[in-house]
């Protein structure tokens, strides 16, 4: 009888395991980045300003401008000609593992695959 219980139990936890293994990636709010330091997840949000320094480096920050941003992704300039240039504004996922800089969470990005959008520009909440 005990079997019987365990054993839909058992699969349930392992098809969860596996399911995230095999490409199926946790989606968190920009907000929640930090919250997930050290795991590959895609992370979801607006990006609120760019920054593109003269080494060609560009920093998308997510939530508000630097420094309040809540997230930031990273695009070193060896990697830039693989992405779009309009960012600013545009609600997009970006995919990679999280890690801290300064007490920030960022993601470097190296592939455009590891970006998507909606394409769709945020309204401005400027009256």
């Amino acid at each position: 009888m005990k079997f019987r219980v365990l054993l839909p139990v058992i699969l349930a936890c392992l098809f969860a395991v596996v399911g995230q293994a095999f490409g199926q990636q946790r989606v968190v709010r920009d907000s929640e980045a930090a919250l997930h330091v050290g795991e590959s997840v895609t992370v979801e949000g607006t990006v609120a300003s760019v920054h593109v320094t003269r080494s060609g480096t560009t920093f998308l920050n997510f939530g508000a401008a630097y420094p309040k941003q809540t997230f930031t992704a990273l695009i070193f300039s060896s990697a830039a000609s693989r992405f779009p240039q309009q960012w600013e504004g545009k609600h997009v996922r970006v995919t990679g593992k999280v890690r801290l800089y300064r007490d920030q969470p960022e993601v470097v990005l190296e592939a455009a695959s590891s970006v998507s959008g909606t394409g769709r520009r945020t309204p401005s909440r400027d009256p």
